[in-house]
């Protein structure tokens, strides 16, 4: 994939955004790209789907 001006403007307005601390933004970024692979790689061809989790009951308070 070419890199072009907007995918660097892009870049520039995710980084903005991101905590001040470089460990905390890399968190992030990381976190961003589990997205991106998974969630928005659903209509691509040959992706699976992520396993569903069901939550039986619920929080009950005291």
């Amino acid at each position: 994939m070419k890199q072009d001006a907007w995918h660097r403007r892009h870049a520039i307005q995710i980084v903005a955004a991101l905590p001040e601390g470089s460990e905390d933004a890399l968190m992030v970024l990381r976190l961003a790209t589990q997205l991106v692979t998974g969630f928005l790689a659903e209509d691509e061809p040959g992706h699976k789907p992520a396993p569903v989790v069901v939550l039986i009951g619920g929080n009950e308070c005291a």
